[in-house]
């Protein structure tokens, strides 16, 4: 993924300005791993540092999910072939 590839949100209940952070920490993920096991781990660990636990990170080409989040913590982001999906519970 280039810096200047897109992401796409969607479905999000985040403030606009962590859905920013979320579309930056994604992008980044995906530049540095090439393995969706190592990108969730890179997301998961960064939203801790930046946002404090727990956070969950799901990464693929296709999957479904019903997930229980806290308030304003969740989103679901499309970039290039991988779909991410990262929320707050616990």
């Amino acid at each position: 993924m280039n810096a200047g590839d897109r992401i796409e949100v969607k479905e999000t209940d985040m403030k606009p300005n962590m859905v920013t952070q979320a579309m930056d920490i994604v992008r980044d993920g995906i530049q540095k791993h090439s393995q969706d096991k190592d990108i969730a781990s890179f997301v998961k660990d960064t939203f801790e540092q930046r946002f404090g636990p727990t956070w969950h990170c799901v990464v693929g080409r296709s999957f479904g999910s019903r997930v229980s989040y806290e308030l304003e913590t969740f989103v679901l982001l499309k970039a290039n072939q991988h779909t991410v999906l990262v929320f707050k519970c616990g």
